[in-house]
């Protein structure tokens, strides 16, 4: 009998230990000012939560300060403060910062899993100034999103204090009564680089989100909206062409609508009409010499950054910077139970052939179109989802398949698979029609208990694999990689060493049929980062690589040392040595390679004067003994007024000496942009892009390439809340 009474006591103790905290959201019959000043009993009818732990650098330990969090709800909006406390208020970092850039400063997040789904989740959160950053968390945290709420902030005499207020009508959520959603409230402060949490963290493995808290809504009300958002946009242009003597200019009025229509919850349906994008922030730059495969960049516009169902695979099939000019485009994203939809069409106006391998003679509006269909299993820890691409060319079409799949076996454990299949028509030179097809796969499983780290992954893809919605460096390949790595982790706040790792990791490349080996790399590393804001990184890179029949052997030692001494200033720099193999060809065309030394610095610089200017500097040099030396030098520089009023200027200088072709390149480039939003309706964008190309031979000095581009663009926009 006494056995039988202790092994019910232990299960009802493991059950305790295992339940997430539950926290009753109150609904506020009185709604509070989000003006940064706390009046007498504003926020009386708020839940206030005040048990915190400090995750990093200790260990679910005890946080250096105090912090409580106050939430609330109606109709209309969630009502969220925080009240953030110093033993020491010389810590508070406050810069003004835009917004999603205020990692340097002081500040505090809410994330809310709205569908209690464990996969996924909104986060909104401001600094000292009332500036926001936002997004949504999957496997990792993608800010790429913007949400709209109110936000304030201000210094008081025990630390600092935030407001913010949550349109629901921002959010896809679960409504009806009894609503139960995932919930955990993070601070950050970055003088210690402390993190703290409202609930305890597991380190290890695991689904994060099973760290979550549960928010419960007596009744949370089903929302349809409608937003329609048009905008006028005025532009300059003006290109000079040095070699040729001759000016383009041209100046012209166009207008752009946009359309968020969200019959309920959990349905959103958004279309664009005559798009502009010209206040898209530049590219960073980078180094482009030498290059054997393309790189891959991000998707920065609005329009195409998905909120509730963004499709990330190994195999990239889906990357809308294939997008270029779209006149029009159009999505729907809709969860119905434990199935997320997502679909997007659009078309790409003026598209030269060449890009899908056709005469370059060739010129079409180009139709592309992208649908998956994702159904969550076990509580979120599982998911199988099935999505496909098309474009069309001329009539002829290029089909994309993809099954793919995650399983979280365990706390520990954690695979996903990918099976894609492509399928691509073309014409010969006599017209014959007929269809490639192309086939590709990926698998990864991890293993991570804290302090070990193991990865596995294996991919491939067939020589007729062709996915023009999406990205490929290079087809006809198998790969296996390895990754090992053991981490140790600070305990306490008091610890000299925050964090360290060594690790060790290797992979294979071979063409598809196994029949050539095509490159290999192993590589070993070891990093830290200490409590008085020092981190080093080194390691050493080995390769084999075949290029044009013939192995050739690389390698590179490198190190990286950041430190940040104060809050106003803080730098890194990269240094690497070793030899790089130049890819070439011989008079018949044939890859031919060399080897040379090869030596790489790369230096960052930031500066907080003031808490309004953000000052950004980074240098690249790269250089090949006699074949090539390439400079690179970007500066940002941001002030910001308000946080409704900024002003931001990018510099970018390139300058490429390719000895080996006898070429001289150097670019400088220019993207100055005001912002003004004077109210959330309303949004003022004035900026330029300038662009001075310069090419010439270094031997004789004659220019090649001489072309001064300047575009100027004044864009004004007004939303209408029409439901």
């Amino acid at each position: 009998m006494k056995k039988i009474i202790l092994l019910i006591f232990f299960l009802i103790l493991a059950l305790l230990l295992k339940a997430k905290t539950e926290i009753e959201i109150p609904y506020l019959e009185t709604k509070p000012e989000i003006d940064g000043v706390i009046s007498t009993d504003e926020w009386s009818e708020a839940v206030r939560w005040d048990e915190f732990y400090q995750i990093s650098p200790g260990d679910n330990t005890s946080p250096s300060s105090k912090t409580e969090a106050f939430m609330g709800y109606d109709n209309e909006n969630l009502y969220l403060m925080a009240k953030c406390y110093f033993d020491n208020v010389k810590r508070l970092r406050d810069f003004h910062c835009s917004r999603d850039h205020i990692y340097t400063t002081d500040r505090l997040f809410f994330f809310f899993d709205t569908f209690h789904s464990n996969d996924q989740a909104y986060y909104v959160g401001c600094n000292v100034n009332g500036e926001q950053a936002d997004g949504i968390v999957l496997d990792d945290i993608d800010p790429s999103i913007d949400l709209f709420y109110q936000s304030h902030g201000s210094k008081t005499e025990y630390g600092y204090m935030i407001e913010m207020a949550v349109p629901l009508k921002s959010l896809k959520y679960k409504s009806g009564k009894n609503v139960t959603w995932g919930g955990f409230i993070k601070r950050h402060i970055p003088d210690g680089s402390e993190e703290i949490t409202s609930f305890p963290i597991k380190r290890g493995g695991g689904n994060f989100y099973n760290n979550y808290g549960i928010f419960k809504f007596a009744e949370l009300p089903t929302n349809m909206n409608l937003k329609v958002i048009p905008s006028v946009i005025g532009t300059y242009f003006d290109e000079k062409n040095m070699l040729l003597d001759t000016q383009e200019s041209d100046t012209d009025t166009k207008s752009e609508l946009n359309v968020f229509f969200e019959p309920n919850s959990n349905l959103t349906f958004t279309a664009t009409v005559n798009p502009d994008f010209n206040i898209i922030e530049a590219d960073g730059l980078k180094v482009d010499v030498n290059m054997r495969y393309p790189r891959f960049y991000n998707e920065k516009r609005p329009f195409f950054i998905e909120e509730s169902n963004p499709y990330h695979t190994d195999l990239i099939i889906f990357n809308t910077r294939n997008i270029v000019a779209p006149k029009w485009g159009a999505k729907l994203s809709g969860l119905f139970g434990k199935t997320s939809v997502y679909a997007l069409a659009a078309i790409d106006e003026n598209v030269y052939g060449d890009r899908f391998d056709f005469a370059d003679s060739l010129k079409a509006d180009v139709p592309f179109a992208f649908v998956s269909i994702r159904n969550k299993l076990r509580d979120g820890n599982t998911f199988v989802r099935l999505a496909s691409t098309v474009r069309s060319f001329e009539e002829k079409e290029n089909y994309v398949f993809s099954f793919d799949g995650n399983n979280r076996f365990s706390d520990e454990i954690n695979s996903d698979f990918q099976l894609v299949v492509t399928t691509n028509e073309v014409e010969d030179t006599l017209g014959v029609t007929s269809i490639n097809k192309g086939f590709g796969y990926a698998f990864d499983t991890d293993y991570y208990n804290g302090k070990w780290f193991l990865n596995l992954e294996m991919k491939g893809m067939t020589e007729d694999y062709i996915a023009d919605l999406g990205y490929v460096s290079e087809p006809d390949f198998q790969m296996i990689d390895n990754r090992i790595e053991y981490q140790i982790h600070s305990q306490t706040e008091d610890d000299f060493i925050r964090y360290m790792e060594f690790a060790s990791s290797q992979n294979i490349f071979y063409e598809f049929d196994l029949d050539k080996f095509k490159s290999s790399r192993w590589e070993i590393m070891s990093g830290g980062i200490f409590k008085n804001r020092f981190e080093y990184w080194a390691g050493l890179e080995t390769y084999y690589e075949n290029y044009g029949d013939e192995d050739y052997f690389k390698y590179f030692s490198w190190l990286v040392l950041e430190y940040n001494p104060i809050k106003e200033i803080g730098g890194k720099i990269l240094l690497v040595d070793g030899e790089n193999l130049w890819y070439d060809y011989d008079e018949n065309g044939n890859e031919e390679g060399l080897m040379e030394n090869y030596d790489k610095y790369e230096t960052t610089l930031l500066l907080h004067p003031t808490n309004t200017i953000n000052l950004e500097i980074e240098h690249k040099y790269h250089e090949m003994k006699d074949l090539y030396i390439a400079r690179t030098l970007e500066a940002k520089l941001k002030v910001q007024f308000h946080k409704n009023f900024w002003i931001r200027v990018i510099l970018q200088y390139k300058n490429n000496d390719v000895f080996t072709y006898d070429e001289k390149s150097e670019d400088i480039a220019l993207y100055p942009m005001f912002t003004y939003k004077p109210s959330a309706n309303t949004a003022v964008y004035l900026g330029a892009n300038k662009v001075v190309e310069n090419d010439k031979y270094i031997s004789s000095g004659d220019a090649f390439i001489d072309d001064d581009i300047t575009n100027c663009f004044l864009k004004v926009s007004y939303t209408f809340n029409l439901m």
